[in-house]
This record gives structure tokens, sequence and C-alpha cells, in this order.
């Protein structure tokens, strides 16, 4: 049976009683909370699955750590906190469970927080920041109306930081898979990633909000980053991998680029020793991007939803065929 055949029949099975074990940290007491009293819903709390966790039927959580889903002969249903799913399969989730995220949750707090991190370096509000003593009544501040920029990836996020940029004037550039026809809305135009290359000089400045997976790694290559002006900034909000941060550092170094405002890292948390923190023009934020204060309540929502389509027999408004897919930020 194909991955989405086995959804489906999953789908078809009841859901009027449940048990949930809920394993994300952070977000787990206003997760139960939110959760508590939904008919036929029994909550476990667990830092991970383990083997007392065999009888659950549905987990709810955000990563989960190699072989830590494949001891779970009950599992029907994984619903993820956030929207990566390149780990599952290390996870060892089967491929017949069903599988939603909480894309929806972030979308508009990650836009505004690649915006603001364009505007951040483009103002040069870093030395400000820092506390410099700076010249009175100049700036070598840069404009973001009438600049282009670039949105590498056009999944909710990007096409939500499209449609800001377009608001504060900006002249956009959607850079799409090869062979992508539709209209993005928000973008001047469409340009295929496989010509980001011989594109790249074009573009002011370049915001990544690129999925996980094997056809976007190390797509923002050092060729890309070469070709970008000397007044080009670049953010990322999307995964770190995308991005060879080596090439990056050393354009950084060089003067080849005004700076770089980078949410996601190799190494998460950042060592302190990390070269990250000693290269110029480089702000660092510590992958907080999605984070707001209704987002757990939020989330809480979006798994709700999605079990009011399961016990209508509808498929899930946020399934995700993950299995040998990119994850659609």
């Amino acid at each position: 049976m194909t991955q989405l055949g086995a959804q489906e029949a999953t789908v078809r099975r009841g859901w009027g009683e449940v048990d949930v074990l809920i394993t994300h940290t952070r977000m787990s007491p206003v997760l139960h909370d939110e959760l508590t009293g939904t008919p036929g819903v029994r909550l476990h709390l667990g830092e991970e699955p383990g083997p007392d966790s065999r009888e659950v039927d549905v987990v709810v959580g955000y990563q989960f750590p190699p072989g830590s889903l494949s001891d779970l002969p009950n599992l029907r249903w994984l619903h993820l906190t956030g929207t990566g799913t390149d780990h599952l399969a290390a996870a060892g989730l089967s491929p017949d469970v069903l599988v939603t995220t909480s894309a929806r949750v972030p979308v508009d707090a990650v836009a505004e927080y690649a915006v603001t991190g364009l505007l951040h370096v483009l103002k040069g509000l870093p030395d400000l920041a820092a506390g410099h003593q700076n010249d009175w009544y100049t700036s070598d501040a840069l404009m973001l109306s009438g600049s282009r920029v670039a949105v590498v990836g056009t999944g909710r996020i990007g096409r939500a930081v499209l449609q800001r940029l377009s608001a504060l004037g900006a002249h956009t550039a959607a850079v799409t898979r090869p062979g992508r026809n539709s209209r993005i809305p928000g973008a001047d135009r469409h340009v295929p990633s496989s010509q980001l290359a011989s594109e790249a000089s074009t573009f002011d400045h370049m915001i990544l909000c690129l999925p996980g997976g094997p056809d976007t790694r190390r797509l923002i290559s050092r060729q890309v980053l070469d070709a970008l002006p000397e007044h080009a900034t670049v953010v990322n909000v999307g995964r770190a991998e995308t991005l060879d941060t080596d090439a990056l550092y050393a354009a950084l170094r060089e003067g080849r680029l005004r700076g770089a405002f980078l949410d996601v890292h190799d190494t998460e948390p950042l060592p302190a020793d990390d070269p990250a923190w000693r290269v110029p023009g480089l702000v660092v934020s510590p992958h907080r991007a999605f984070a707001f204060p209704d987002e757990p309540a939020q989330v809480a929502q979006a798994f709700l939803a999605n079990l009011y389509d399961l016990r209508s027999m509808r498929a899930p408004r946020d399934i995700a065929l993950w299995t040998g897919e990119r994850t659609a930020k």
C-alpha cells in the first residue's frame, strides 16, 4: 500500500476515543491545559515516547531522537508542533502513521521576523544596539523601498514575506523550483532556483525561507553568494542546511557582503566558541523567529482542527506526506 493509501485508511478509522501523548517540553503545560476536557481525548505527558507509551494512539511533539518512534505499535497519528518532517525517518516512524504539522501557526511571526532582520542590517541597528558611539546626523543606512529582494522558497512563510516586502515598496523576486509557473502573490518576477547563481547579481538582498531536503541542501552556495553585490544582505529563517555558512562567513570577513541575519544555525544552540560569534556583520539570532505569546494555544487549536477533520471522516487540513518529501514551511 502506498503511503497516501495507508494514510487514507487511517483517516477512515474511528477517532472517538484516543490516548494522546504530549512530548513538547516547552509547550506541554499550555497544550495540556488547552486540550483538557476535549471529549474522548485522554492526555499523557512525557519527555519523549518510551516503553510506557506503547498504548498511545497519538503523539504531539516537535523533534524526536533516532529510533524513538519505532516501538509504538498503536501509534496512528503524529501531530508536529512545528513544521519539519525531515527527522521522522531516523526517528523510526512508520509510513503508515498519519502526520500533520502546525505549519500555519508561525507564518506571520516568521515573516515579520524575516523582514525585521533585513531592516535591522540595512539600517545599521546592530551598532546602535551594541552601544557603539556613532557620528550624529549621518548614517550608512540603506533603503528597503525600491531595493530588489529575492525570497528563496515560496511556501506559506515565503509568500507572507513577499507580501510584506511588496507593501514596503521593495521590488521582489520569488525563487521557485524549476517548472513552477503559477503566479506567486507579492512577487514582481519569478526566478527558477536552477538560475539562482546567474541571477544573484540582480538582487540587492536575499531572504531564505527554504525547507530542508536533498534538493535544497547548500542551494545557497559559494557561487550564489559570490555573485551577490557587495551591498547585499542575506537573511535565513528557513533551514540552516540550505546555506553554505562557511562561504557566507568568508564573504562577510572579506567585506564582500554588507551583512547577514541568521535565525538558524548548523549547530544549535551555538557553542560559546563557535566562529559565528566573531564574524563581522553577522547578526546571530537564537532560532526564535517562530515564537510569539499565543503560539502554544494556536498549536493546540491546530491539533483540535485536525482532530475535528478526522472525526468528520475527512483528510486532516494539515496533512504532511513526509516520506522522501521536502518540508514545506
